[in-house]
């Protein structure tokens, strides 16, 4: 097996001739015909591999890659020459692929043809794999368009791979993506691509490193956060609203997770930039929460003076919170958010710093414990005074019992021996936030209807009778009884 680090950028087509002027070496051009091969429930796509067997230079080739072989940006590749235009058996017995796929039917899901363009860069002590590809995917009747410039390295320091991108991308507008030709055909064929994005669990080992364990949560961080700001781009609508902040606001909890290793001025930056682009969606977060679940549900049958234009306004202020969202997903800003945040999990300053080898080397599980230890401890310090805290200072003890969530969520498949302790106490920290989420939405919502409403008091009276109809008192208690659960729940750690 041959280990690759490699990363993929989407590109606009019309930035393609100046993405390539950017590139500088020897270079040839090559037509790449592939067909993905998988069983009809589709074993391989689920453990996490793509089988495709392409015809171009060099004759055909069959091809495994597993969606990871150990970093953050690396897979597992089993390559080998063969006959015919179907998998061939003899090769994948040869292959992890072997043991789940058992003698079971193979058959074609997607088919993709690229011309791909190919630079061999030498750069920074570096020599670098540059190939831009341009083309379709086909299945079941379906095309999608593909453009996009993969980055190889295949020999020197990761960090040039970093340095290069970095110099492209002041040229030409690259869109970090971590979803692969074959998770996009596999969409098509579904009828599903650019559907709204989901995170998906990383995988953790028991006996992983403290650095092993911060590289997989946060690959499946900044593939959520890549995944829904591309789909916003698509289609901005208010679930991808939703995902791309919640996916913002997990990559940032991680670093707080992982503080130790996250001190550098590096991680600093990032988390400046998370939290620019987290605010970014916060008010078109809000409109949505707003509209859905409290307008549409009640507002719209009220009968009020100036009922009518208060909607009008509460649309357009909508409208313009999309805007303002829609011009940050599209900003240089956001794409360094998500290129810096690559070049931070695979070589920031923790990956390498002798000072930090204890920490970064040492057990996931115990590190995850005094994590977790911490964590709880902040809510039942501030839980402790709860009768006493105003709407703000409940607000910032919700802040602390989500970072305990994530971190709960994240670190609990360390702890396989008990799946009972896990599932109760994490039930307990979602019904903490989600109690605790219900005030602090009372208030927003108080806020909105004065900023709407403009000052009118007649109407921000008549609007508040809708939208602030649920007793606060009673959500009070019900975050009093949810606190009083998490904090009785007992630790799977």
């Amino acid at each position: 097996m041959d280990r690759e680090i490699e990363l993929k950028f989407l590109i606009p087509p019309e930035a393609a001739a100046e993405t390539l002027a950017q590139l500088k070496g020897e270079g040839a051009v090559r037509q790449l015909d592939a067909t993905y091969f998988d069983t009809p429930g589709h074993i391989l796509r689920k453990a996490g591999f793509g089988l495709r067997v392409r015809d171009g230079e060099g004759g055909r080739k069959q091809t495994l890659k597993s969606a990871s072989a150990g970093g953050v940006f690396s897979r597992g590749e089993w390559e080998e020459k063969i006959a015919g235009p179907d998998p061939d058996p003899d090769a994948l017995s040869r292959t992890p692929a072997a043991a789940m796929l058992a003698g079971q039917t193979l058959a074609p899901v997607f088919t993709t043809r690229v011309q791909r363009t190919v630079r061999l860069v030498e750069v920074g002590g570096a020599t670098i794999e540059a190939a831009l590809d341009q083309g379709e995917l086909l299945a079941g009747g379906r095309k999608a368009p593909v453009c996009e410039l993969e980055l190889e390295l295949k020999s020197g320091p990761a960090s040039a791979l970093f340095d290069l991108a970095r110099d492209v991308a002041r040229h030409a507008p690259l869109r970090l993506s971590l979803v692969s030709k074959a998770e996009r055909g596999y969409g098509l064929a579904a009828g599903n691509e650019g559907g709204s994005p989901r995170r998906q669990t990383a995988m953790l080992d028991r006996h992983a490193t403290v650095g092993e364990t911060l590289q997989a949560l946060g690959h499946a961080d900044l593939a959520h956060l890549c995944s829904a700001l591309e789909s916003l781009r698509g289609r901005p609508e208010p679930e991808g609203v939703h995902q791309a902040r919640v996916a913002t606001r997990r990559l940032r909890a991680l670093l707080k997770i992982f503080k130790p290793l996250a001190r550098d001025s590096a991680a600093q930056m990032l988390d400046e930039g998370l939290h620019w682009l987290a605010a970014e969606f916060d008010t078109a977060r809000d409109l949505d929460v707003f509209i859905g679940d409290v307008w549409d549900q009640g507002g719209r049958r009220a009968r009020f003076d100036g009922r009518d234009d208060f909607e009008r306004a509460l649309n357009a202020a909508r409208a313009s919170a999309y805007l303002r969202m829609e011009a940050a997903v599209a900003s240089t800003r956001a794409r360094e958010v998500l290129l810096e945040a690559a070049a931070w999990l695979e070589t920031g300053a923790w990956t390498r710093d002798p000072d930090l080898a204890d920490v970064r080397d040492g057990r996931a599980d115990a590190f995850a414990a005094g994590v977790l230890d911490h964590r709880l401890k902040q809510v039942r310090t501030r839980a402790k005074h709860f009768d006493e805290l105003d709407a703000q200072a409940r607000h910032r003890l919700r802040l602390k019992g989500k970072t305990l969530r994530y971190a709960a969520e994240d670190l609990a498949p360390l702890f396989p021996d008990h799946p009972h302790r896990v599932e109760r106490f994490l039930e307990a920290s979602r019904a903490v936030q989600d109690t605790l989420g219900a005030l602090n939405d009372r208030s927003v919502r108080k806020t909105l209807v004065e900023t709407v409403t403009q000052g009118d008091a007649g109407q921000a009276r008549d609007v508040a009778r809708v939208a602030l109809a649920d007793d606060e008192d009673d959500l009070v208690d019900a975050a009093r009884k949810a606190l009083k659960a998490l904090l009785e729940a007992k630790p799977f750690w």
